[in-house]
């Protein structure tokens, strides 16, 4: 009389059975997960539009624009559009009032840089968001004016456009937060004209992406080597994202978006698509298509995945393609979205 052979106190059979599901199922690619971030700390969606998501590259902290006035329990004090930072471990929401743009944030989510109004202009400042301190970074007498903040990943370094007397051209400065010091980045022509502008800067500060507003040539200063390098593909490009590692610059053209490997010198042209963001290691793109698609893409071919419909903004990414925050409109994203306004969201692979 024939006996099944047992293993472990499980029939042959079913062990096998059990394996290939197991086989299949590490096989089986990770459900994608999205959940919307733009609500108030208990979970209340909210009343107002919110637009312009960035994450830092741990995927812990996200900062964006709203016109809500729910987001915190103090509120507003005024109706306008805010900017917040949401903790997505513990999903404590800071709101910064003071603030004109999307603030940029250091890689641990301790500063914070934007833009404000300074005594007369627009200028750049960095606020400790674990202290509440909050430093002007650029024009320090208030009689110039300074945009577009770029971050280091440490919170040391802020790259940013300075704009003086009309009869000057923008530049691109950078500021040391523990010497308190400025320099210059960007380089031309010393009877230039022309405008600099859109910085992007490496984690660790060394490299800042730039454009010339003028030629559209793109420029990448290496501040420890003292050199400027031509970066785009011989079209006039607008920078996007300097990765943080320093190694793939993306770039838009009106011939499509394309990325540049600073050290091969290796180009990757996605025509028909915009890129929106690099991630950290500049191994992953988000790209947006022609029906506001957003893609995440493998710089060097690949895998394509689809986010989500809608847009985005640069540092969209988190290290490794984990997370992409981006915002829509489309009710029909998570369950019980009512607000019908634009809310923002938080794609993760697995």
């Amino acid at each position: 009389m024939s006996r099944a052979v047992r293993v472990s106190g499980v029939s042959l059979g079913t062990a096998l059975l059990l394996a290939l599901t197991a086989t299949t199922a590490a096989a089986a690619p990770h459900t994608p997960r999205v959940e919307r971030i733009s609500t108030a700390a208990d979970g209340s969606q909210a009343d107002g539009a919110s637009s312009a998501a960035m994450i830092t590259p741990n995927g812990r902290f996200a900062a964006f624009r709203s016109s809500a006035t729910n987001l915190v329990p103090e509120g507003v004090t005024h109706p306008g559009t805010y900017s917040y930072v949401r903790d997505l471990r513990t999903g404590a929401v800071t709101k910064i009032e003071n603030s004109l743009s999307t603030p940029e944030l250091s890689a641990d989510g301790r500063f914070a840089t934007y833009i404000d109004w300074g005594s007369r202009n627009i200028n750049v400042f960095l606020t400790d968001l674990s202290t509440g301190e909050r430093i002007r970074v650029g024009a320090p007498d208030g009689r110039d004016s300074s945009y577009a903040p770029a971050i280091s990943a440490d919170g040391r370094y802020i790259a940013y456009r300075w704009s003086g007397h009309p009869q000057y051209p923008t530049r691109i400065d950078l500021y040391d937060r523990l010497t308190g010091t400025r320099e210059t980045v960007s380089a031309g022509p010393q009877d230039s004209t022309r405008d600099m502008d859109n910085p992007s800067i490496s984690g660790d500060g060394r490299l800042v992406a730039y454009q010339d507003e003028g030629t559209g040539d793109v420029w990448v200063a290496d501040r420890t080597a003292g050199t400027q390098s031509e970066a785009d593909d011989g079209t006039p490009s607008t920078v996007v994202q300097l990765s943080a590692d320093g190694r793939m610059l993306a770039m838009d053209s009106a011939d499509g978006s394309y990325v540049r490997d600073l050290r091969s010198g290796r180009v990757e042209h996605f025509p028909g698509a915009k890129v929106r963001a690099v991630s950290p290691d500049g191994r992953r793109v988000l790209l947006q298509d022609g029906q506001s698609n957003l893609w995440l893409r493998n710089v060097h071919g690949g895998r394509e995945v689809l986010v989500g419909h809608g847009s985005a903004v640069g540092a969209a990414i988190s290290d490794r393609g984990r997370s992409v925050v981006y915002s829509t409109a489309d009710a029909d994203v998570v369950p019980g979205d009512t607000n019908s306004v634009s809310d923002v969201f938080r794609w993760r692979s697995h």
